[in-house]
């Protein structure tokens, strides 16, 4: 994805010169790559393998220029060419993200600006691979939207690995100056080291987590280094010309068809991205010599050194633009008429982008060789992101600090249904939570657990958080299980601080305490047996689980298999349960429903499309069991609704809101035991 580097031209017959000249074939290659990035993104709806090769690439780029220069009279200045580097890429990303703010502003809706701020953030700061990362394991990253910004992955990666480089090549410099060895014996040695060894991560992470490895940067190192290592062995690879004909259209047809035979998104990196990484060296390597029968006059024609000249500023833009056309057109692809007419503005945007920005920076550094021009084109691309970002998000924060200040007026939730002389909440008043505070909606508790309430279990170790001063509570409730139960919490810490009791939360998404019910990963089953174990360590006088699930169409709400197991368990050690009916779910996103429907009523559907008649816990009523049924307020008069007094139920299709759940509080403390106090 960066930009390529011209070198002098080749000087015939010198293997070693030539590997110094500037490649058409490669800035083609480079266009190839690009197009199938855009074209499977767009089209196919798959991933190509084509950033591999730009992974790839870009450490060849950049090696050649410091083995170049090495051992020369003027050695690479590692500071100066660093700042030089991230001076060419951060120009046209600037103007990116700004558009994609623009995009986000007025097309999106206001539930994804968080997290578009946010990987805004990351993306200027080349982070954006470790944000993904994490939210790819994080049950409780889910989105219904794709981020507009998702592409920058790759480009977090480059740079991390750009400054790694530089390093470890001024070390190499600094070596083959001090003691005069072979800049070829030196480099080769140290990336092959880093190939080897990030390899071998890459294969092991990726087979233990492949959805974090994916943006692993460490596992990504060894595709750069297999570019490095190019550098080192084209002056050895002395083939002849139909042998490299047959290397480099063979690398070529490889490139072309991998995202079909391979699971790309699904599968990489691993061993399995060598096939791209591969193919594309065949290729450098093909048109390396002086009679160059392969692609190398193909990949050096017009139309794909045009292609190639744009190929960073089309990768900027095609993702963005691909986004916001599912988002206006409410579609899973664009299609092909849709598709064509992305790609064209993509071509037209990059044309735009590649002239206006790209090239006068670039100008700009030959015309003015000051040391400060590249520091002042970054420190000018960043505050082209920096300033409008922060005004957005300081100006949203002022907005929903003073529609806090008034929510206990405007925003009663639950309260309208248990006091009918309350006053109608003004119908023109803010709903609860503004979109931009859904993440904030998923209830946790601050502090983890501490003193005897530590888990011995280590899988416990971030899924066991406390209330404060939990340790001198007189009673102690254990909230246990999934994210169900976990919302719950939220109706209970109102109570649990008037009566000064301590909670404690055991909560792991997809994994319920219904012992037979199939949990979200292979952990489930040792988690539950382990949040079990503590809980009868540290005898709470209550756990409080959700006992039934409820589905949405033709499967009836019913107990959760296995729940009986549960209750035994907890009976036998002597600790109460309060087994809380589980809420309604629905087959769409019920806060987007009813945050852009001019009428919330709209929304509502039939209790009967998810719940049972009955509450199906009925029959797990037996001493030491409390029974809890939020349906009269989640469901008023056999309709499921998503507002009640301005406050939204959902978060999105099954969990409720934080802000709503709060509000049950009077509803669940009537319902409680009378041995609580």
């Amino acid at each position: 994805m960066t930009q390529a580097s011209a070198g002098r031209p080749a000087l015939a017959g010198r293997a070693d010169e030539g590997r110094w000249a500037y490649r058409s074939d490669i800035d083609g290659l480079r266009a190839v790559a690009i197009l199938l990035v855009v074209t499977y993104h767009v089209w196919i709806g798959r991933v190509s393998g084509g950033v591999d090769v730009f992974l790839m690439l870009s450490a060849f780029f950049l090696t050649r220029g410091f083995v170049r220069r090495m051992d020369g009279p003027s050695p690479v200045r590692p500071v100066l060419h660093l700042i030089g580097i991230f001076r060419r890429l951060l120009p046209a990303a600037a103007v990116t993200l700004v558009g994609v703010l623009a995009l986000a502003w007025t097309f999106f809706p206001p539930s994804t600006w968080r997290a578009t701020w946010e990987q805004t953030w990351a993306s200027l700061l080349y982070v954006q691979n470790w944000v993904l990362a994490a939210d790819s394991v994080n049950y409780y990253a889910r989105v219904e939207t794709p981020s507009p910004l998702q592409h920058f992955w790759s480009m977090s990666v480059q740079g991390q690995a750009f400054v790694l480089w530089v390093v470890l090549l001024a070390i190499c410099q600094a070596v083959v100056r001090r003691f005069r060895l072979s800049p070829d014996r030196v480099v080769g040695g140290v990336f092959g080291a880093v190939f080897v060894l990030s390899l071998w991560y890459s294969i092991v992470r990726t087979d233990a987590a492949q959805q974090s490895a994916y943006f692993d940067t460490g596992a990504r190192l060894w595709e750069f280094a297999a570019g490095s290592l190019l550098v080192i062995a084209l002056p050895h690879l002395r083939l002849r010309p139909r042998l490299r004909a047959v290397l480099g259209w063979a690398g070529l047809a490889g490139l072309l068809v991998v995202g079909l035979v391979l699971d790309v998104q699904g599968g990489f990196p691993g061993y399995l991205a060598l096939w791209p990484v591969l193919c594309a060296a065949a290729v450098v390597v093909s048109g390396s010599g002086e009679e160059a029968r392969g692609p190398a006059r193909f990949l050096a024609s017009r139309p794909l050194q045009l292609l190639g000249r744009d190929a960073y500023a089309l990768y900027l833009v095609h993702w963005p633009l691909l986004i916001t056309f599912l988002v206006l057109t409410g579609s899973d692809s664009a299609g092909f008429v849709g598709g064509t007419l992305i790609i064209v503005l993509s071509l037209a945007l990059a044309r735009a982008l590649t002239a206006v920005v790209d090239t006068p920076v670039r100008a700009w550094r030959k015309g003015d060789p000051s040391r400060s021009v590249p520091v002042a084109v970054l420190v000018a691309a960043t505050a082209v992101v920096v300033l409008p970002l922060s005004a957005w998000q300081v100006s949203n924060e002022v907005e929903a600090r003073s529609i806090a200040a008034r929510a206990a007026v405007t925003n009663p939730g639950a309260a309208v249904l248990r006091d009918p002389t309350l006053p109608e909440p003004p119908a023109d008043a803010a709903l609860l939570p503004l979109p931009t505070a859904l993440e904030e909606e998923w209830m946790q508790l601050d502090r983890p657990c501490s003193g005897d309430r530590v888990p011995e279990n280590g899988i416990l170790n971030v899924s066991c958080w406390e209330t404060p001063h939990t340790a001198r509570a007189a009673h102690t409730i254990v909230v246990v299980g999934d994210s169900h139960s976990q919302q719950m919490t939220a109706a209970l810490l109102p109570v649990a601080e008037e009566n000064g009791w301590g909670v404690v939360m055991l909560a792991k998404g997809g994994c319920s305490m219904g012992l037979d019910e199939p949990g979200m990963d292979d952990q489930c089953d040792e988690w539950r047996e382990a949040a079990i174990e503590h809980v009868e360590r540290i005898r709470p006088d209550a756990v409080l689980t959700v006992v039934t699930r409820s589905d949405w169409g033709e499967l009836d709400e019913a107990v959760r298999p296995g729940i009986d197991r549960f209750l035994d368990r907890m009976g036998d050690a002597g600790i109460e349960v309060l087994g809380v009916r589980d809420n309604p779910r629905f087959p769409f996103d019920m806060y987007s429903c009813v945050a852009e429907s001019s009428d919330p009523v709209d929304c509502a559907v039939p209790r009967a499309g998810s719940l049972a008649d009955d509450n199906p816990a009925a029959v797990l009523d037996r001493a030491g069991v409390q029974l809890v049924d939020l349906t009269p307020w989640i469901c008023p008069d056999d309709v499921c609704v998503g507002v009640v007094g301005n406050v939204a139920l959902y978060r999105d299709d099954n969990h409720l809101s934080r802000t709503y759940a709060t509000t049950l509080a009077p509803s669940l403390a009537e319902q409680l035991p009378p041995s609580l106090g």
